[in-house]
């Protein structure tokens, strides 16, 4: 046998439920706010680093037109060539540093949001 619903708790079940999805819908939202914050930093960090490898590349040849000679000329590329090992070493430090700390917020980002959307009231 059966229980019949009256409307009373039709309503109080619609009602939660409809609060139950509000609650999804904000946790995938903040997750996603989460998601593109973090796109966004690891973008602006690649930018920074292209920025400034075109603008040492650019000194770099400036540096090479200005030689006298080939002995010259081979110390300044090689120096550029240091530099350049020497920076992209860094940057590539610094953008696993940053992928780590993003991973990191982005994975408490979704753990909080997973726990918010079940955290449901039946």
């Amino acid at each position: 046998m059966t229980k019949k619903m009256d409307t009373s708790d039709t309503k109080e079940y619609v009602t939660k439920h409809i609060a139950n999805s509000e609650k999804i819908v904000e946790s995938a939202i903040e997750f996603n706010a989460a998601c593109f914050q973090g796109c966004e930093a690891m973008s602006k960090k690649f930018y920074e680093n292209y920025v400034s490898n075109v603008a040492a590349a650019f000194d770099g040849v400036k540096a090479l037109n200005k030689t006298n000679d080939i002995a010259e000329f081979y110390k300044v590329a090689s120096s550029n060539v240091v530099a350049s090992t020497e920076r992209v070493t860094e940057q590539t430090k610094s953008i696993a540093e940053l992928s780590g700390k993003l991973m990191k917020e982005t994975g408490e980002a979704g753990r909080l949001a997973y726990s918010k959307s079940f955290a449901i009231n039946f």
